[in-house]
């Protein structure tokens, strides 16, 4: 059984393997060549973009997507957990208290916003809520939750995951960007920011490893951006267990005469590997104290798990990369995808907004 597993794993995985090895071996060169001791560009952008490449000049496919599904899925939420290690409980709860304003404010903005202008493109009710849940919350999850709970059809779901997909990676290449060389934003509200405007987990992560590789700076308590940003996108990944149900009664009181529902099973709303992050940061906590945080054995053991972590996020971002088919992207209407860029740029002004509004306080 575990034999047959592996196996059914390996070729994706490998592939991700090969070719996040490749864009950090380019970007190295690069590196070298152009910018002595840096990277021509970030090696996490060089994975994605080489991984949508492949996926749209080469047959990948069939026996590579079990492994890229893996990656996608299960690398992902174990990379998180353990990127976890880098941060102190009382970090992580300093942060997360800072980002439950801005998340909830954020929310709230796209959830009216996305449906209203839903309405207005003539989308589907359904798909508008889809929409919604997906911009606002937390990507391709909350847009999984919630669709059943709607009696979303099958491809108002894959429209709207397809929406959701296209602009979240666009946000994630070019945000790292934009809020160092547009926004100008200091490292904290540029971690808040992408925590609460990107999309999908995967595509926060992306875009903040991409913005810590660009740019290498920190807070003066020595936060990167992906720590802020990865903590801010969790709190809004925990925000499935109110929003969702929300979501589900406001549509059913509209669509009442479609039939019941399908219960909301409250166990699919929450995020587990969230609590896996927080539980690392209580053993970096407990490490620290017990062992002290200049201990030589124990730095030694939480930059293994911090670099077991980065193995971990760098393949399931290279594998979202693998799974993006741009030309079954761009079969998308034209409604649902003016609907979602519009979304996706209110979002985005929104979160900015607030990190400009709040700068003093964010600021630690």
């Amino acid at each position: 059984m575990l034999k047959k597993r592996f196996l059914s794993l390996a070729p994706g995985l490998a592939l991700a393997g090969l070719v996040a090895l490749t864009a950090f071996l380019i970007c190295h060169v690069l590196g070298r060549a152009f910018a002595a001791q840096s990277y021509f560009f970030s090696p996490i952008l060089a994975a994605i973009l080489l991984g949508i490449l492949v996926k749209n000049l080469f047959p990948v496919g069939g026996r590579f997507d079990g492994g890229i599904r893996f990656g996608m899925k299960t690398l992902l939420r174990l990379g998180i957990i353990l990127m976890g290690i880098r941060l102190s409980i009382v970090t992580v709860a300093h942060i997360g208290a800072m980002a439950a304003v801005l998340v909830g404010i954020c929310i709230a903005a796209g959830l009216l916003a996305t449906i209203r202008l839903a309405r207005k493109f003539g989308v589907p009710d359904s798909l508008g809520v889809l929409i919604a849940a997906g911009t606002s919350i937390c990507g391709v999850t909350a847009i999984i939750a919630t669709s059943p709970v709607i009696r979303a059809k099958e491809e108002e779901t894959a429209y709207a995951v397809g929406t959701i997909t296209l602009f979240g990676i666009l946000a994630s290449l070019a945000y790292p960007y934009m809020t160092e060389l547009v926004m100008h934003l200091p490292v904290q509200s540029a971690g808040f920011f992408m925590g609460s405007a990107v999309h999908d987990t995967s595509q926060v992560l992306a875009a903040s490893l991409i913005y810590d590789q660009l740019w290498n700076l920190t807070t003066v308590s020595g936060l990167s951006g992906s720590d802020i940003a990865i903590t801010t996108k969790l709190v809004r990944n925990t925000a499935m267990i109110l929003v969702i149900p929300i979501l589900a009664a406001m549509h059913r009181r509209k669509s009442c005469g479609c039939g019941p529902a399908e219960k909301i099973k409250i166990l699919d709303c929450i995020p587990f590997f969230v609590f896996g992050y927080i539980g690392m940061a209580v053993v970096r906590s407990a490490g620290d104290f017990f062992w002290g945080a200049d201990s030589r054995l124990w730095s030694s053991a939480h930059h293994i798990i911090q670099n077991a972590g980065m193995v971990c996020v760098t393949l399931a971002v290279t594998c979202a990369g693998l799974n993006t088919d741009v030309r079954r992207l761009l079969r998308l209407g034209y409604r649902p995808f003016l609907c979602g860029l519009c979304a996706a740029i209110l979002v985005g002004a929104v979160a900015w907004g607030l990190v400009v509004v709040f700068a003093k306080s964010l600021a630690f």
